[in-house]
């Protein structure tokens, strides 16, 4: 899908050091996985795209934002940012991301919370929103619902001399369709995200009976579907303030 292209997600230059400690948490399979927390309230996690780490989300201005309300968690996704970076295939397993995101809840101790995913991140975070009842709420920002990769994604990484553990893995997990969720769950998608835009006209005759909600954003790209902050944000935590713990 291109909500995962790398080279686009890098060109958007977020990057920078968050104002919360680093903590660790150690997974089911031993894999320490790195996330911070700042502010005080319900519990909203936030998974961040590919190419990226938990720190994009301090420096794009949501942990300020969401702290003033909530207990804001960023992880950094295991193979990426300060957590470990497993070098086989079968260690990205959508399971075992499954496990880093409850052991990280675990660890602070929210028995349930709200999930904030952009991008890769919205992929990883529906497969636990998907078959967890701990997830209260999802917002699901800037890619398609079915399979995890889709026709112009395959292409672009079919063309990669050397492809990562994480993307293999990818690869091979399965649809999540929107009647899949088990929680109430914001899509968030731009006008000029074509896949993502694409994948919302389709589904949208079909979302009744289904806990999704379509939030479509005119004029965005992928890119601006998570930096144009003062675009989204507003309309992401009044969604996230609905749905409590």
């Amino acid at each position: 899908m291109n909500a995962l292209l790398l080279p686009v997600l890098l060109a958007m230059n977020i990057t920078g050091s968050p104002e919360s400690e680093t903590r660790w948490v150690t997974s089911t399979d031993g894999t320490k996985i790195a996330f911070d927390v700042t502010g005080t309230g319900p519990v909203v996690i936030l998974l961040h795209g590919g190419g990226m780490n938990r720190r994009s989300w301090h420096t794009a201005g949501y942990v300020s934002r969401l702290a003033q309300e909530f207990t804001v968690v960023t992880i950094d996704i295991r193979g990426n940012g300060e957590s470990d970076k497993p070098a086989s295939e079968a260690a990205y397993a959508f399971e075992r991301l499954n496990d880093d995101i409850l052991s990280v809840a675990d660890a602070v101790k929210a028995p349930r919370f709200a999930l904030w995913g952009f991008s890769y991140g919205a992929n990883v975070g529906r497969y636990l929103a998907s078959r967890s009842d701990r997830v209260a709420a999802m917002v699901y920002i800037g890619i398609n619902f079915g399979p995890a990769v889709d026709e112009t994604f395959m292409a672009y990484i079919d063309k990669l001399p050397q492809r990562p553990a994480w993307l293999s893995a990818l690869i091979g997990y399965p649809p999540v369709e929107p009647g899949d969720m088990r929680c109430p769950t914001l899509w968030v998608v731009g006008t000029k995200n074509e896949n993502a835009f694409k994948s919302g006209e389709a589904y949208k005759p079909r979302l009744g009976g289904t806990p999704v909600t379509l939030e479509v954003i005119d004029g965005l790209n992928h890119p601006q579907e998570f930096d144009q902050i003062d675009r989204v944000f507003g309309i992401e935590a009044e969604f996230t303030r609905k749905h409590p713990r």
